[in-house]
């Protein structure tokens, strides 16, 4: 499992233990089932009180008409907009093990790409059932949502879910399979200047959009480049999406403009695109293949002028 890990800090309180057996006490567990990083969870059958340790699974209980039974969301569980009235547990890395307890839940869903490894054993260790998604790539965001409909009784909603974004998926392909892919840099940040390489849902959707990672060799999830490192790289297309201080794209092409042998720079083609869509694992990822898939191969047919393998 790649959770992230952070400084160690127990729970110690004695209260805690017995709230998270009071949390258990509403019903036998019926079942067993394995989530995403091979852990062995059981749950109550349809859990009604459950709660979401990150962005992407509150936007995907939604999609699946569960937010009758959300009881506690993170602090950046910020969409759809009815989200943000939902009970705070605190944030995606640091969520207040005190208050996931007292709400008493039957299903806690987390991310491997996200949530602390201690986070997940430690609510573990309080008896408290917690299952674990693990998506790298668009069709691993169906398996998630599929995996969250089985566990939590929605799995005919599940499936045409999957079946509708797996269409549009496919459609993508379909259009873009056939032709040159423009070379692309995807920048997170400015001042420092961050991409997303390998092994990251952002390079995973460059992929499906039709596109090439210039970043994509690269070992490290998110390397840092300088200036001239780009211009060694020579993108087609800069996609930018800011990080939480960098939110003025007229500093973005603006800098650039500073870089005028960039083929990017000298096709005007760098582009803006919500952070919230590409970042986060839910049913709006489709959304961000779709525009990029746009940007990337704006002719009808998908032909791109001027584009390199």
């Amino acid at each position: 499992m790649n959770f992230k890990t952070a400084g160690k800090k127990l729970f110690p309180i004695a209260a805690a233990a017995l709230l998270a057996a009071l949390a258990c006490a509403g019903g036998s567990l019926a079942a067993s089932f394995t989530d995403e990083t091979g852990r062995a969870v059981g749950l109550s059958p349809a859990p009604q009180r459950i709660i979401s340790l990150a962005p992407g699974i509150t936007e995907i209980l939604y999609a699946l008409e569960l937010d009758n039974r959300i009881t506690g969301v993170t602090t950046f569980c910020d969409w759809p907009a009815a989200a943000r009235q939902k009970t705070k547990i605190g944030g995606f890395t640091n969520p207040s093990i005190e208050k996931i307890v007292a709400l008493r839940p039957d299903l806690i869903l987390a991310t491997a790409d996200g949530n602390r490894r201690e986070t997940i054993e430690q609510l573990a260790r309080l008896g408290l059932p917690v299952y674990v998604i693990n998506p790298s790539s668009p069709r691993g965001v169906l398996t998630s949502i599929a995996g969250i409909g089985r566990i939590t009784g929605r799995e005919p909603q599940a499936q045409r879910l999957v079946s509708g974004l797996g269409q549009r998926l496919d459609a993508i392909a379909a259009r873009t399979g056939g032709f040159e892919k423009p070379r692309v840099f995807f920048q997170l940040g400015l001042e420092p200047m961050i991409s997303a390489g390998r092994g990251t849902l952002i390079h995973e959707v460059i992929i499906a959009a039709g596109g090439i990672n210039v970043a994509g060799g690269d070992l490290a999830h998110y390397p840092r480049y300088s200036a001239e490192g780009i211009i060694g790289a020579a993108p087609d297309i800069i996609v930018f999406a800011p990080m939480v201080n960098d939110k003025n794209f007229k500093a973005v092409r603006a800098f650039w403009r500073n870089f005028p042998n960039v083929p990017a720079v000298q096709n005007n083609r760098i582009y803006p695109i919500d952070a919230n869509l590409i970042n986060r694992a839910s049913p709006r990822i489709f959304d961000a293949v779709e525009i990029l898939a746009r940007l990337f191969h704006p002719e009808p047919a998908g032909r791109q002028t001027g584009a390199r393998r």
